[in-house]
């Protein structure tokens, strides 16, 4: 269980600084007139959060990691949060590829 905690961690830290830099682009274009979207990730994203930046994504996350890695339950026992979990991770690593890829 500490090595899958570990991953997980490890590729937070991997987006953190990745989502800093696509947020600070985002309030770039928004000066500059562009970027005018309500959300980064559609309603049918696993996120609960809403925004136009990518940061409260990774916070609800990170929260997500912290209450699997604060858990009295087995692996097995939290096997559907730990693949929520995964799944916004990857689609973390998608947009935020995608993004950097569209404003080059």
């Amino acid at each position: 269980m500490e090595n899958l905690i570990n991953s997980l961690e490890e590729n937070l830290k991997e987006l953190y600084r990745k989502a800093i830099d696509a947020d600070a682009q985002i309030d770039a274009l928004k000066a500059q007139g562009h970027g005018k979207f309500e959300t980064i990730f559609k309603s049918d994203a696993p996120f609960q959060a809403e925004a136009k930046k990518f940061m409260p994504y990774l916070e609800e996350t990170a929260e997500q990691i912290l209450a699997i890695k604060n858990s009295n339950l087995t692996p097995a026992g939290q096997k559907d949060q730990i693949e929520e979990v995964v799944r916004k991770l990857h689609l973390l690593h998608t947009t935020l590829s995608e993004f950097k890829s569209a404003v080059k």
